[in-house]
């Protein structure tokens, strides 16, 4: 088991051996040129193109990785096509070389016991903590030309990472085409957006508010005009101490938000703490805040599988869970 200290909270969190939280995308791979067909996910390298070529190269090439700020590390480790299941998956590793190494203890259960004894797992001098996650494109495509996917929710592997990576495969991976009897060449985005599936109402069913955050444009009389400060933006944070819930959340924040506009607000989150222990932070709507709210929300799936925390191949249960979230409604 690793633990990740949380940037929102502070909080540790503790990776479960058994379960694991997905979030569901719709992942288009679009060309780049307008009249250029899509790649499709797989096909025999040797005789066509595919996203499934794009990605190996750069795997291959060891050019799939981005080093972060703090010194860690975000890589592709492996990709692979599987037939029966009709899915791409993407193995990311996160290794962090500056992490402390994790300790494990063991508290004596005697009645008059309180002593605790302390195990510390130590790495070698070339070794990394690291964790993966894995994202599981289905070989389907939507009616707007996406494909439905699902990444494995593990702290510091983000879709925010994983997209740059697999935006640069794809954008250096050129693909001949026909135009009349021209042969033009032409290169994929990659666009992956979150599939909002939770509603307001829903999640407050079980579920409660934190905070409703304000900001507007700021203007403050005590900047000087020397050109040292700029002003961006004021922000105004409020705790929720009040009874809000599916009932009555739509007043509460149609009478919010039109009293914030007349003074000046023009941006409005609210946080969410949702009844599976996690949050998210939820944009309102400044011109349609008295209607139903979708947001983004993540599945929990278990596994009979024990699940390490860094795999060095993908994990078929997760493949198949990854797959059930993905294609769900």
């Amino acid at each position: 088991m690793i633990f990740i200290a949380s940037k929102e909270s502070g909080a540790v969190v503790f990776l479960e051996k058994h379960s694991r939280f997905f979030r569901k995308f719709e992942i288009g791979f679009n060309p780049r040129h307008r009249d250029a067909p899509r790649l499709p996910l797989w096909e025999d390298p040797a005789k066509q193109f595919s996203v499934y070529d794009a990605i190996k190269r750069q795997i291959d090439a060891e050019k799939a990785l981005e080093v972060q700020a703090n010194g860690d590390i975000v890589e592709l480790m492996d990709v692979e096509y599987r037939p029966a299941q009709k899915a791409l998956v993407v193995l990311i590793h996160r290794a962090s070389p500056n992490a402390a190494d994790p300790s494990y203890r063991k508290k004596a259960r005697t009645a008059a016991g309180k002593k605790v004894q302390l195990r510390h797992a130590e790495k070698g001098d070339d070794e990394e903590q690291s964790v993966s996650a894995h994202l599981v494109i289905a070989d389907l495509t939507l009616k707007s030309g996406a494909r439905p996917a699902a990444l494995e929710e593990i702290p510091g592997i983000s879709m925010a990472c994983v997209r740059r990576l697999v935006a640069v495969a794809m954008g250096e991976y050129t693909y001949p085409f026909n135009r009349g009897k021209k042969q033009i060449e032409t290169s994929s985005s990659f666009s992956p957006q979150g599939v909002k599936s939770e509603t307001m109402t829903n999640a407050l069913k079980k579920g409660h508010l934190g905070f409703v955050t304000l900001s507007r444009p700021g203007k403050p009389d005590f900047v000087d005009a020397a050109g040292l400060f700029k002003p961006e933006r004021e922000v105004l944070r409020l705790r929720v101490k009040g009874e809000v819930d599916q009932s009555n959340w739509k007043k509460i924040f149609s009478d919010l938000v039109t009293n914030a506009k007349e003074k000046g607000w023009d941006d409005f989150k609210v946080d969410i703490n949702l009844d599976d222990n996690r949050s998210r932070t939820v944009k309102i709507d400044r011109e349609d805040e008295a209607s139903e709210i979708l947001f983004v929300r993540s599945e929990q799936a278990s596994f009979k599988t024990a699940l390490r925390s860094c795999s060095d191949s993908v994990v078929d249960e997760v493949i198949e869970k990854a797959l059930t979230i993905a294609k769900s409604n």
